[in-house]
């Protein structure tokens, strides 16, 4: 094992930005199953004539696959091969888009969306564990950190280009063009990184027993557990703080430019995080001191649902802590990882965990809502940081990886 890591110090003494940034544009093209049905609902229910309900599941179903197979897919991307995994996984989502654009029965839509929650799996285990290995050990909390961004950019673009496309040349093509990215992507990372000496040094996990038994290894395992449980209180909180609290301002213009801009804050956090993780502080300190920045900055707007400037204020800066937790999230995993298969099991228990989080924030955060208001709303935060903090210390008794 030594002999490989002088080997890895010679064929690895800088960041490859290509390919950092195309293994980035394939975790935004994967976002995109999410927003591509996001900003389409209103026409899919008028293209099927389903339900509310049926069509809100037909867009969960892609997190419902994180939610069941996460650590499942960080250990079959440790045997199979994490290039292999990616570029199935990508031209896979092609396939799945090139069929939605027929408009198929709803039957069929929905079990297209099922297994686009598999290809979206794919890259977000693969895709992140090949970014860590091609970033120089300098780089790699900053990779990590733009990485993160890669959700909050998708429906950005699905926001802009996309509802364009949706407007202007209808659902088909919307489909389509989604399809065309993915495939693009998937085909040009496998030509791309196919001989990578520097991946050719990952190793592919051996058979270490039975199913069940390495899933309980996993779940036992600190290194892969711990960003996983910080992750998981941030995306119990994020879809409910975007959804749910410019709605309290009681001002309808300023409710607008804050269903905007929330989101855009959300991603600088995450991109800020990884920048502080590489050249200022440990992850672990920088989910603390986010956890704690978020906290004071729900206090804070306890005390000022009369002032709507101020109010907005506080809230972009509470969203700005907000998204700071997974850029620390994300750069934990590498530096506490002893090696590829453990950072594919942390991503797949990021993934996992984090669709826990999405299924179970936005009705929580409804019902405090619903029953207490603003306070509700804030005493429901304050218990969010205390568990987030309580990880985030624990993950900092960890010792880091060089």
């Amino acid at each position: 094992m030594p002999s490989s890591s002088s080997h890895s110090a010679i064929v690895e003494p800088k960041t490859q930005w290509l390919e950092v940034i195309l293994l980035w544009v394939a975790g935004v093209s994967a976002a995109m199953q999410f927003a591509k049905f996001s900003i389409s609902f209103d026409t899919l229910l008028n293209h099927y004539q389903t339900s509310a309900t049926l069509t809100g599941a037909s867009l969960s179903a892609v997190g419902l696959v994180g939610l069941v197979f996460g650590v499942s897919a960080g250990m079959i991307a440790s045997r199979v091969g994490y290039l292999k995994v990616l570029v199935g996984a990508l031209l896979l989502g092609g396939v799945l888009s090139f069929i939605q654009s027929f408009l198929p029965p709803f039957n069929l839509l929905f079990i297209t969306r099922m297994l686009e929650g598999l290809s979206q799996l794919g890259v977000v285990v693969a895709a992140p564990t090949l970014i860590a290995k091609l970033s120089a050990p300098q780089h790699r909390s900053l990779t990590m950190g733009i990485w993160g961004t890669f959700f909050g950019v998708a429906f950005a673009v699905c926001g802009w280009l996309g509802k364009r496309i949706l407007d202007q040349q209808g659902l088909s093509t919307l489909f389509l063009s989604h399809g065309m990215l993915i495939t693009t992507i998937g085909v040009v990372l496998f030509f791309i990184l196919r001989k990578n000496p520097v991946l050719d040094l990952v190793p592919v996990a051996e058979n270490q027993g039975g199913f069940f038994a390495q899933m309980i290894r996993i779940y036992r395992n600190p290194r892969a557990l711990l960003p996983g449980f910080v992750f998981l209180f941030y995306t119990f909180t994020l879809v409910s703080v975007l959804t749910y609290v410019p709605g309290l301002t009681g001002d309808a213009s300023q409710n607008k430019w804050m269903f905007v801009l929330l989101p855009l804050i959300s991603t600088s956090g995450t991109f800020l995080a990884g920048a502080i993780a590489q050249y200022w502080m440990r992850p672990q300190r920088v989910a603390l001191m986010a956890y704690v920045g978020l906290a004071i900055s729900a206090l804070v707007l306890s005390m000022l649902n009369d002032v709507p400037v101020l109010f907005g204020l506080v809230v972009c800066i509470m969203v700005l802590f907000l998204g700071m937790i997974p850029g620390s999230s994300l750069a934990m995993i590498p530096a506490l990882a002893r090696n590829p298969s453990e950072q594919a099991q942390g991503y797949g228990l990021l993934a996992q965990f984090g669709n826990l989080g999405a299924t179970l924030g936005p009705p929580t955060f409804a019902t405090a809502l619903a029953a207490f208001g603003l306070s509700g709303l804030v005493v429901l935060v304050l218990c969010v940081c205390c568990f987030g903090i309580v990880f985030s210390l624990l993950a900092g008794r960890l010792n880091t990886v060089s």
